[in-house]
């Protein structure tokens, strides 16, 4: 099967082609299949981003989005290292997943969400997961042994504990998490608070009603997520924050491009209860129209 997918022509996916050009990701993409044979992964397909392999149960996936990100960044003379240590880390380790959905009070310090788009694999209904930003999803995970294991719904079963909980148990989890949070000016006059970490920054916003009321104006939150590790939010407390959005939109689409776990270049506004999507429109001559949902345009005009 290798040497098929060997022959077949290496595209660089529409989403990558701000990253990366066509000679180098052939070369990466050889790169990861080759170090994938000497793991002794069973290879079923690629295409689009997506090695798709035998696992234990079923086929898996290893989405690239992430490994390229990185592997563009870094030295020519370090990338195989890079591809050969990111495969590693994501070997299965069967037994001891095993006994974590066997010891329940053990595995749940373990448990952590992430923030994740809808595409992220195509069996998402097999996972447990749930809807805070609207178009995206809360996928709860097991961070171990560097690395974040997704949750089947028939392993959560085996706990026997209801999904809220477990949701709870892993949002508290988020909140002793080391997340670096700066204000900032933008345009001389809209306070905006960064929060950057590695992993957990996107979690991290949706505990803003309990551990950022200082992000939170009278009009609620203006968000943006565009990556894992990255937040903006601005506490919104005038009629004019709309201002606001282009500046942020250009600051959120670097790291949208250029960051490792990009999740989305929308806006959202915390109406101090819920999260809510921003319009945004594409014309005709590529521009991008955001607009505030209508609740919200009638309360900062009243």
């Amino acid at each position: 099967m290798l040497k098929f997918l060997r022959k077949k022509k290496i595209q660089v996916p529409d989403n990558y082609k701000n990253l990366i050009g066509q000679v180098e990701y052939e070369i990466f993409v050889n790169q990861c299949l080759n170090v994938l044979k000497e793991l002794g992964v069973d290879v079923i397909s690629y295409e689009n981003g997506d090695i798709t392999y035998k696992g234990k149960n079923e086929d898996s996936h290893y989405f690239l989005d992430n490994l390229v990100r990185k592997y563009v960044q870094i030295e020519k003379e370090n990338q195989l290292t890079e591809i050969k240590d990111h495969f590693k880390k994501l070997q299965e380790t069967p037994h001891a997943y095993d006994y974590l959905f066997k010891d329940f009070d053990y595995a749940k310090q373990f448990l952590k969400v992430l923030v994740k788009p809808t595409d992220i694999t195509p069996k998402i209904d097999d996972f447990v997961t749930r809807i805070d930003y609207p178009d995206l999803l809360t996928v709860l995970v097991l961070d171990f042994e560097d690395r974040f294991h997704y949750i089947r719904k028939d392993e959560a079963n085996l706990w026997g504990v209801d999904y809220s909980k477990l949701f709870e148990i892993a949002l508290d989890n988020i909140s002793q998490e080391t997340v670096d949070i700066r204000k900032h000016l933008f345009d001389d006059k809209f306070d905006v608070y960064v929060l950057l970490s590695g992993d957990f920054s996107a979690s991290f916003s949706l505990l803003i009603d309990t551990h950022m009321d200082f992000a939170i104006g009278a009009y609620g939150s203006l968000i943006g997520i565009p990556t894992k590790g990255t937040v903006f939010i601005h506490p919104i407390i005038s009629n004019d924050f709309m201002d606001l959005t282009s500046t942020l939109y250009q600051e959120m689409e670097k790291f949208y491009n250029e960051d490792p776990s990009n999740i989305s270049m929308d806006f959202y506004w915390f109406d101090k209860k819920s999260l809510r999507l921003f319009n945004k429109t594409l014309n005709d001559n590529g521009t991008i129209t955001i607009s505030m949902p209508d609740e919200l345009k009638k309360i900062v005009n009243e």
